[in-house]
């Protein structure tokens, strides 16, 4: 039996706030995607375009509660982990080396999942270095048809 897997293009809408020392900054992005369905998640793909960078984005989302993030250049490669009330070991990678962090999921809130793969994705995180708060994060995903 050939496994279950279904792909189609769709628009994605991404808003990330990001708050640093008490400065606040707001990227928005609108984006062509392909969404891919296996057996254990749904894949999210597309690649932002910021400052002349494209730097290729992969959610995955296994359970409505469970979902990760990779990003990935030529400069720099990121994996955060989400699930709620959680905090999750990571690396980031840059030219200069590697950067320990963690990842701690402050809220989460998920329409998207294998039964219905459109909808909006809301997610409040802190990064963190050696338990120092290094950033407060939301990203706010809109899937459209």
């Amino acid at each position: 039996m050939q496994p279950m897997r279904k792909t189609w293009s769709t628009t994605i809408s991404l808003s990330t706030k990001i708050t640093q020392d008490d400065q606040v900054e707001t990227f928005n992005f609108e984006e062509a995607g392909k969404l891919t369905l296996t057996m254990n998640a749904l894949y999210l793909r597309y690649t932002e375009h910021q400052q002349g960078v494209a730097t290729p984005v992969t959610f995955k989302i296994a359970q409505s509660d469970d979902i990760s993030l990779h990003r990935h250049n030529d400069f720099t490669d990121v994996q955060l982990h989400f699930v709620p009330d959680q905090e999750f070991p990571s690396h980031y990678v840059t030219s200069q080396g590697n950067i320990p962090i963690a990842v701690r999921t402050d809220q989460l809130s998920n329409e998207i999942t294998s039964d219905h793969p459109y909808g909006e994705l809301v997610v409040a995180y802190t990064l963190l270095n050696n338990h120092a708060v290094i950033g407060q994060y939301q990203l706010t995903l809109n899937i459209q048809s």
